[in-house]
């Protein structure tokens, strides 16, 4: 992971220290702030996804160019995936505009102009792609670029997610797990965008691992919700029901298990703490509607009731009863 901050950096150095950061974890580019240098701050963590660069970038209200002056002076060629966190932008490229809000993701293309106009302080996850990866798997590439695509619903909502569970990865993954991850984000991004038959067809594996993967962090992310079932699932992400059930066919657990498993480790963890409330609030708080459903479901996954688990956790100690009864890492 490198990392690049100007928190270091005296007020008169910090905007040009800004353009070599550009310049370095990204491309040249042509930045120009909208609001006083002396109150500038930007930073970048940036690691390598086999191929791919990734970086997690915040910054200023500004704008950044690539003119055809930055392309003659620095000819490479890629394509950015820029998931869009807080801060809007105005993005320009090939004759079109789109205004993309935050949860939203665009693509632009480094052997052509383009203009990012961050209207307000801004934070983004960035993918670096070598544009023949990109651009090979897409119907028509140059239609691709400066278009907003919805990270809430469809194809747009697994290119999220799946991004957002590459930021949470471990630093010391193997290099053929990073090729096959970066594979998978450009299947689904290039299938977000509009791909070819040949990629529809030819990434057919990755994009059930990036879906599948996708759906793992919405479920996480929504246990709370006693709403959450295979068929909002499968309307989300804008597939049948059967092929939501397909892509978790060879895990140990299905999704319907999968959302049970997890609210059940959630509340147990809520359980260990004296100040969470009784163990119907606990219950009702991930999901569960029926109090006597969830202690039948409790106990069989743990051997004892809920409100046993929460008396014994208070005399042995929370590290401990943890190990004994669940014996691993899930209530993280």
């Amino acid at each position: 992971m490198r990392t690049w901050t100007t928190d270091t950096r005296p007020n008169e150095q910090l905007f040009s220290y800004w353009r070599e950061v550009l310049c370095e974890a990204f491309v040249l580019l042509d930045p120009v702030l909208k609001s006083d240098a002396t109150r500038f701050r930007g930073h970048v963590e940036s690691r390598a996804l086999y191929s791919t660069s990734q970086a997690r970038i915040a910054s200023r209200a500004q704008t950044n160019s690539r003119r055809w002056e930055e392309i003659r002076r620095n000819p490479v060629e890629f394509c950015f995936a820029n998931f869009l966190s807080e801060g809007s932008c105005v993005v320009r490229q090939d004759g079109r505009e789109a205004l993309v809000s935050p949860g939203n993701f665009f693509i632009v293309d480094t052997t052509r102009p383009y203009h990012l106009d961050f209207r307000e302080d801004w934070s983004v996850l960035s993918f670096r792609i070598p544009r023949n990866q990109l651009a090979s798997r897409l119907a028509e590439p140059r239609l691709a670029t400066a278009r907003a695509v919805r990270g809430d619903t469809g194809l747009g909502l697994v290119a999220s997610r799946f991004a957002q569970s590459l930021d949470q990865l471990a630093d010391d993954v193997s290099v053929e797990t990073q090729e096959g991850l970066s594979t998978a984000l450009n299947s689904v991004i290039a299938l977000a965008l509009g791909a070819t038959f040949e990629t529809k067809d030819a990434d057919r594996v990755s994009a059930r691992k990036a879906l599948r993967q996708a759906v793992e962090t919405y479920i996480v992310d929504h246990l709370a919700d006693p709403e959450l079932t295979p068929e909002t699932i499968a309307t989300r992400f804008g597939v049948s029901r059967r092929t939501l059930y397909s892509v978790f066919e060879d895990n140990s657990l299905s999704v319907v298990g999968l959302i049970r498993e997890q609210r059940l480790l959630r509340s147990a963890r809520d359980l260990l703490t004296a100040k969470s409330g009784n163990v119907l609030a606990i219950a009702m708080r991930w999901g569960f509607n029926d109090a006597s459903h969830y202690s039948r479901l409790f106990k069989s996954r743990f051997g004892v009731s809920p409100r046993d688990f929460a008396s014994q956790s208070l005399l042995v100690g929370e590290d401990q009863r943890l190990s004994r009864l669940i014996g691993r890492e899930d209530l993280a």
